[in-house]
């Protein structure tokens, strides 16, 4: 029974880890965010799993000449 929990789950686990990821790398290339504080973000973007990935996404601010997305 577990064993069959984990097969559903697995798609989930996979797609929150990668969300997570490139969110930290984003905001590591990143040289300004709101709120001014990455480590804030840090917290939020690993405790907050996915949901926290999408609202780094959202809220992370604007594009300036400063930060890169490369």
């Amino acid at each position: 029974m577990l064993v069959d929990v984990l097969k559903n789950l697995w798609p989930l686990v996979v797609i929150q880890t990668s969300m997570q990821v490139i969110a930290l790398i984003s905001l590591s290339k990143r040289k300004k965010v709101r709120f001014e504080n990455k480590w804030i973000w840090v917290i939020i973007i690993v405790l907050g799993g996915i949901i926290g990935s999408i609202a780094y996404f959202y809220f992370r601010g604007e594009e300036d000449a400063d930060s890169s997305e490369d």
